[in-house]
């Protein structure tokens, strides 16, 4: 599923990325990556806020919507 359609006080694995270029190297220097867990904090009509490695990141659709997640 994508991550814009994750659920809020729930955790997932990120399974892929479709960013390029600079997107996905900024996204890759927060930690988004790959087998990360993340936890859904919030999601609303702008963004999402997740908690990754104890640190909160707000993520808005456009790009959440590029992230692939699986329940973890």
């Amino acid at each position: 599923m994508q991550l814009v359609e994750a659920k809020r006080d729930s955790s997932y694995v990120i399974v892929g990325n479709t960013e390029t270029g600079k997107e996905r190297m900024r996204l890759d220097s927060l930690g988004l990556v790959s087998g990360e867990i993340i936890t859904v904090l919030s999601n609303s009509y702008a963004g999402l806020i997740v908690d990754i490695k104890g640190s909160r990141l707000a993520i808005c659709k456009s790009v959440a919507e590029k992230m692939e997640v699986v329940n973890a």
